[in-house]
């Protein structure tokens, strides 16, 4: 079952959604030292996603109508946010301060995880299917692979975008690229926003 499991996590991980985007806007706005801090945050935040389905707690939380909004507001306007800072960071440098912005990307990478709802759904699935099958050992193991897993994952990313011979694809020397990113980023964080508003009223 464990393979399984493996398997649809990192289908789930090739699959575009808000932690690529992020990905996609550090490094974009400061090249790939950022983007791999904002992966390692992306782990943290798939690390303690893993600690709240075992605990049961992602649950009771998505078990009410009105936590759920409150996570994906949260998560849709921060992400919308980010989509905006990222077209005027790239259009403007004055405008935004880009060495307080370095010390911000594994913090960005794990609050963008961290109100993702479909992480929520995700792992509670998940482990709902592994629980019966993890005793002992198992119990720490299986959080670290998928918190690992993930963040090797988003380091790839960062390597591969940023590979500096190949500057017309090269996100963080693209200024087309980057506007493009940060628009896509930005429509990301509203359909949450409507997704979510939608489907409670």
């Amino acid at each position: 079952m464990f393979l399984w499991s493996a398997l649809a996590h990192l289908i789930a991980l090739t699959s575009p959604g808000p932690d690529t985007a992020i990905i996609l806007r550090q490094i974009s706005i400061f090249g790939r030292k950022e983007g791999i801090k904002a992966a390692l945050g992306i782990g943290v935040g798939i690390y303690a996603h893993c600690l709240l389905a075992i605990n049961g707690i992602s649950l009771i939380i998505l078990s009410n109508d009105l936590y759920k909004l409150i996570i994906s507001i949260v998560g849709g306007t921060y992400i919308s946010y980010l989509g905006i800072s990222m077209y005027f960071s790239k259009n403007n440098d004055d405008v935004f301060n880009t060495e307080i912005k370095y010390k911000n990307s594994f913090t960005i990478g794990l609050i963008t995880n961290i109100f993702n709802v479909k992480a929520f759904l995700f792992f509670v699935s998940l482990f709902s299917v592994l629980l019966d099958s993890m005793y002992g050992v198992l119990y720490y193991i299986y959080p670290i692979y998928f918190s690992l897993t993930s963040a090797l994952w988003f380091i790839f990313l960062s390597y591969i975008l940023t590979i500096p011979k190949y500057k017309n694809f090269n996100i963080n020397t693209n200024k087309h690229i980057s506007s493009i990113m940060a628009l896509l980023l930005f429509l990301i964080g509203l359909y949450i926003l409507f997704r979510s508003l939608n489907e409670y009223f």
